[in-house]
């Protein structure tokens, strides 16, 4: 480009910018020479308005529930309104019971409102239904501050069947004929609303759960509620309007009520009836208390497997961190039976708070330390007040922890709908903590090959069952054996009782210390000279079996008994003298006891044949006594008794007849068999 070009679209470019400026000024006055107006914005709000949503769910809840909203009515003034809708039960016969009834408040007494029109069957649980009541309680009563009083039955944060697979799957309060409103419905209730909430209250049980608390975020500033159940009477509405009406803010009244109601309700305490906590949370904004979650949940997650390399008590040096983990969450979750306040706590829940803190001290994972401090700080800015009625601080917020009932219907995709699982991956960590621990197993010393040392006679000495992270007893069998053979074969030896019987099995050798038992995968967690344990995954249990090495060569009564045996003579007692017979005698006859634990016999005679085949049979170790049932005819018992003679040569056995089928009726004849091992 030359120079006189760009002079000469430098000189066109300076023209066309004065042009734009004086355009400008112009454009910038009107006729009357006024500036544009600034929309004014909306009045600071005036005064409180109290909105009661409640559904009484059974004859009594529909009394207590309204007597809640007469006492709110009679003290509420022009600067503190208050609305209603009850839903009754439906369980009684006046209209105290029945009907759907929406009011507001005359001269402090209920009015109800003539124009609502609640059809047949007024759905309380439906979203739309409460987001119309706070919009009608705002044009009664607009340019308020506005409270919400969720009362009714309540449930803590469980799944439960719905048709429909897109609906949320966690229940919250409102109960109706089977039907909730969940917690996910009812925080998109409040804000299809439009209107800003100051608090949240509900008047219902177990409401306290950390899941609903991710899901009523937002919605107000403060929450009241209880992870715990609560009394009938709930909270003394009357004292909280006369704060309001004094002056004080909406966070001081509502600690101020949350005191008054723990200071009742530890009567209840008192008399050992139950246990409850009442708190107020601040819930405008909780991002930073999600993201430390997260910070802890994932630092737990990936540090499962590492070993811990601290001497503090109770952590365990060089145990795994999931050890510890685990600990704490059976810690959290067990409780104390005889402890009515533990005991009666929601259903699958613990406190996550709590979990965290000893989490920390079980594992000795010292990394988690910084997380869980800050974790504490936002608290404290978060839960405005906490109140247990046993003094303590334990159970601030509750989270679920039995994730697998979740898996039933939707494979283990339902609790991640949940806001509280995509904000922080509880249920990753969850699922990753359970399949460490239940799969988890300080080997012992495992000889080999195994081919080679597994072999010989094993005592069974005790049996365990996986609980989660660690062996449970089980009712131990006494006096059992397993006889492990280089041929692949096992024979078991079960003892019921002084009885025992008799199994064989096959086994073989996999890679990585595992063995196959009658098609079953079984894996070794100890081989030693004297020790052999070995572990068993079914479906859904786990079972441990410990053996120790038998010096004791001696077979058991069953096992000398296995094999054939061919009848030489029969004896019958007459007069109380045995009598050798000689007539009438099969011309072959043999019985054979097999190391299956079945029983065939056979009885042949020139004109007939009998036999019995798969006959299941156990004997008394001590007297001898045989008993037989028949897989075909499973109620016909048999039993006679042997002795064996002529080192195990020689079978005596003694039996009876108890039908003479010549007399053709009920006798008792006694018989003694002597047979000979084939």
């Amino acid at each position: 480009m030359n120079l006189k070009f760009q002079e000469t679209m430098k000189k066109y470019l300076n023209h066309i910018l004065a042009l734009f400026i004086a355009l400008t000024a112009l454009s910038s006055c009107s006729d009357d020479n006024e500036p544009s107006p600034v929309p004014e914005p909306d009045p600071a709000p005036s005064g409180y308005c109290l909105m009661f949503y409640m559904s009484g769910g059974d004859k009594k809840h529909d009394i207590t529930l309204m007597e809640s909203a007469r006492q709110a009515a009679a003290v509420s003034d022009d600067n503190v309104a208050v609305t209603v809708l009850h839903k009754n039960s439906g369980e009684g016969k006046d209209e105290a019971h029945n009907g759907t009834h929406r009011y507001t408040v005359q001269n402090g007494v209920l009015a109800e409102d003539p124009t609502f029109d609640f059809g047949e069957d007024f759905a309380i649980t439906d979203p739309k239904e409460l987001t119309d009541f706070i919009r009608w309680s705002a044009e009664q009563y607009p340019n308020r501050h506005y409270l919400l009083v969720i009362g009714g039955h309540g449930k803590a944060f469980v799944p439960y069947e719905d048709e429909d697979a897109s609906a949320p799957k966690t229940r919250a309060t409102l109960y109706d004929d089977y039907n909730y409103m969940s917690s996910a419905q009812l925080g998109n209730a409040i804000r299809q609303s439009g209107q800003n909430l100051d608090a949240l209250i509900f008047n219902s049980c177990q409401q306290g759960n950390i899941e609903m608390l991710a899901e009523w975020e937002g919605t107000a500033d403060y929450l009241l509620s209880s992870p715990f159940s609560i009394p009938d009477f709930g909270y003394d509405y009357a004292s909280l309007i006369g704060d309001l009406q004094q002056g004080r803010s909406v966070e001081e009244a509502l600690a101020r009520t949350a005191h008054r109601a723990i200071n009742l309700w530890q009567e209840f305490h008192n008399q050992e009836k139950c246990g409850m906590v009442i708190q107020v949370s601040r819930i405008r904004d909780l991002t930073p208390l999600w993201e430390t979650m997260r910070q802890i949940i994932g630092a737990m997650n990936s540090s499962i497997e590492d070993r811990n390399f601290t001497t503090d008590a109770p952590a365990v040096y060089g145990q795994p961190y999931g050890q510890g983990y685990a600990r704490a969450l059976v810690s959290k979750y067990v409780g104390d039976e005889d402890d009515f306040f533990e005991y009666l706590r929601p259903y699958f829940a613990l406190d996550i708070v709590g979990f965290f803190h000893a989490a920390y001290v079980q594992s000795g994972n010292m990394s988690l330390a910084p997380y869980i401090n800050r974790l504490d700080e936002i608290l404290a800015d978060v839960i405005v007040t906490h109140r247990q009625t046993n003094g303590k601080h334990d159970f601030i917020y509750l989270v679920f922890n039995a994730l697998s009932i979740y898996d039933e219907e939707l494979d283990g995709q339902l609790y991640r709908e949940c806001r509280f699982d995509k904000l922080t991956g509880w249920r990753d960590f969850y699922d990753s903590l359970t399949d460490f621990v239940y799969n988890y197993e300080e080997k012992g010393e495992i000889l080999t090959p195994i081919s080679e040392h597994i072999v010989g006679r094993w005592e069974f000495k005790e049996s365990f069952t996986k609980k989660f992270h660690e062996w449970k007893p089980m009712g131990t069998v006494t006096d059992s054996y397993l006889v492990v053979r280089s041929n692949g074969e096992i024979l078991k030896t079960v003892m019921i009782g002084k009885f025992t019987r008799l199994n064989k099995t096959s086994w073989s050798e996999v890679a990585g210390n595992r063995i196959i038992i009658n098609g079953q995968n079984a894996e070794i967690y100890q081989l030693s000279e004297n020790d052999l344990s070995i572990v068993q995954t079914l479906t859904y249990l786990k079972i441990k079996n410990n053996f120790q090495r038998s010096e004791d060569l001696g077979k058991t009564l069953a096992e000398r008994m296995v094999g054939k045996w061919t009848l030489s003579k029969r004896y019958k007692k007459v007069n109380g003298e045995w009598e050798e017979v000689t007539e009438n005698l099969p011309l072959e006859c043999w019985r054979t006891f097999d190391e299956f634990g079945l029983l065939n016999t056979y009885s042949r005679w020139s004109s007939e044949e009998k036999k019995n085949e798969n006959i299941a049979w156990m004997v008394h170790e001590q007297t001898g006594t045989v008993g037989c049932v028949s897989y075909e005819n499973p109620q016909d018992e048999t039993y006679f008794r042997i002795k064996l003679e002529e080192n195990d040569n020689t079978m005596i056995m003694n039996h009876s007849e108890n039908f003479n089928p010549e007399l053709e009726e009920q006798t008792t004849t006694e018989y003694k068999d002597i047979l000979i091992r084939n």
